[in-house]
């Protein structure tokens, strides 16, 4: 992502930025929205029937409201995928711990250990 390079943030860092941002403007288009209604009802309007002036508001409150949405949605994907992706780390490093325990129990020589070590790698890349 481009602003995280620019920022010198990670992805996740500037996704959330970006939320707190479109939550912050969300927030502020309602509170127009609220001093409209506030002055329409203090000049004698009726509350059920707002001046034409809050649907443009109504209509950016709606947008912002989507955007913080989408934007949230995203760095909630990207943080399943760090989280998937240290899983699979932490996975690897398992199994690679497990063969060379494996290995060192047979007390194989040095050939044979890299042997076992290139057939259990070419498994696990699928090309044996």
């Amino acid at each position: 992502m481009e602003i995280a390079r620019s920022e010198n943030v990670s992805p996740t860092e500037a996704l959330l930025s970006l939320v707190r941002t479109a939550v912050g403007r969300a927030a502020y288009v309602d509170s127009v929205l609220v001093e409209i209604m506030r002055s329409h009802v203090e000049e004698g309007g009726n509350p059920l029937d707002p001046p034409d002036v809050v649907k443009p508001w109504l209509k950016e409150s709606r947008q912002e409201r989507l955007l913080a949405a989408r934007t949230a949605k995203a760095a909630i994907d990207a943080g399943v995928m760090i989280a998937l992706t240290q899983r699979m780390d932490l996975e690897g490093t398992l199994v690679a711990d497990a063969v060379s325990a494996a290995l060192d129990s047979l007390g194989l020589d040095t050939d044979q250990r890299t042997k076992a070590l290139s057939a259990a790698h070419a498994r696990l890349l699928g090309s044996e």
